[in-house]
């Protein structure tokens, strides 16, 4: 959390705040790092000492003055209200953190009005939202609203494989399946299936850069059984395809960048997955040998299922016989 954001809550507490953000842009992290900060009783200008017992009390989510609400509906708003009127037991403030504050039922959301306007002295509410026009307006205008605003994602997963010991592969391929969320994103890192999709993504890459045509195709066959998480591969590819030598050159960045689009298009158009997938992956393989934008004749093979070259005998891009036939359209 950065210095001025900590300013916010290290002099004159509001009794409510509302931060605000597109997904990933760090708002969940900040309201448990505000909730430590507001509970820590060594806390300096808004920042947690982050070792003391009330600062791993509130990282495990057991600290005896922090509510973390279960639910977005009218049970989970009696709950807190119950809880509300009780004095804090470990220290001068209660926090109260509820995430997607959008989530909120509109009879939930009104019962919490009151509540939130004029709260016990001692109690800070913490919402969290990734669509604030989807907030209730009169919730919205009784919190102080904290804008956030998205850090690359590369930054973002940098600071993960930092913290969590994880390739940095490893980390953005977890912050993109996990929608940016980090916290997602650390308990996916620690899932078994993680480090396979890592190590086949890393293999689809030196395919793309350093193997012949017939095993960057091969690679697009086994991320076409990734299912729905083939398009999130594609896009970490693009990404990791410029992390490596080539990937200085503005005639290869464009390319891959014209593929990847071509890509989306056809997955989103709901065209044949594999068939998507083998021409983006023959374009890419193409970029990275060429140094420029991707051959437009590629286009017809999402409207005939053929890549260029085919029943001719010739590996598309090769310039050199190869097997006929390499990409067939699957059948049903």
């Amino acid at each position: 959390m950065s210095e001025p954001m900590a300013r916010l809550w290290s002099r004159r507490v509001s009794h409510a705040y509302l931060l605000a953000g597109p997904p990933g842009a760090g708002q969940r992290e900040a309201a448990d790092q505000v909730a430590a900060a507001l509970l820590c009783p060594q806390a300096r200008d808004g920042i947690a000492c982050g070792t003391c017992p009330a600062c791993r009390q509130v990282a495990a989510g057991v600290h005896p003055d922090l509510i973390v609400p279960d639910g977005h509906g009218i049970d989970a708003v009696r709950r807190t209200l119950a809880l509300l009127p009780l004095r804090p037991q470990a220290g001068p403030r209660k926090v109260v953190v509820w995430r997607d504050a959008d989530r909120l039922t509109p009879q939930a959301a009104n019962a919490l009005l009151k509540s939130v306007e004029e709260p016990p002295p001692f109690v800070v509410f913490l919402f969290t939202t990734d669509h604030l026009t989807a907030v209730l307006p009169t919730l919205r205008s009784r919190c102080r609203v904290v804008p956030f605003r998205p850090r690359p994602r590369e930054e973002r997963a940098r600071d993960l494989a930092e913290a969590t010991g994880v390739r940095l592969l490893a980390a953005y391929w977890a912050l993109r399946v996990c929608g940016d969320v980090a916290a997602e994103a650390r308990r996916y890192l620690d899932e078994p299936g993680c480090a396979a999709e890592v190590e086949g993504l890393e293999a689809a890459a030196a395919a793309l850069e350093h193997g012949p045509l017939t095993a960057a195709l091969d690679a697009a066959r086994r991320l076409a059984e990734w299912g729905d998480k083939a398009e999130a591969a594609a896009d970490v590819l693009i990404w990791r395809l410029r992390q490596g030598d080539a990937g200085d050159d503005p005639g290869r960045r464009l390319g891959w960048t014209r593929a990847l689009a071509a890509f989306r298009r056809a997955w989103q158009a709901n065209a044949n997955r594999q068939l998507a997938l083998e021409v983006f992956a023959w374009r890419c393989w193409a970029v990275t040998r060429g140094g420029g934008p991707a051959p437009a004749a590629t286009a017809t093979g999402h409207a005939t299922g053929h890549l260029p070259g085919m029943g001719t005998g010739r590996v598309p891009g090769s310039g050199s016989p190869g097997r006929p036939g390499i990409v067939t359209r699957p059948g049903p």
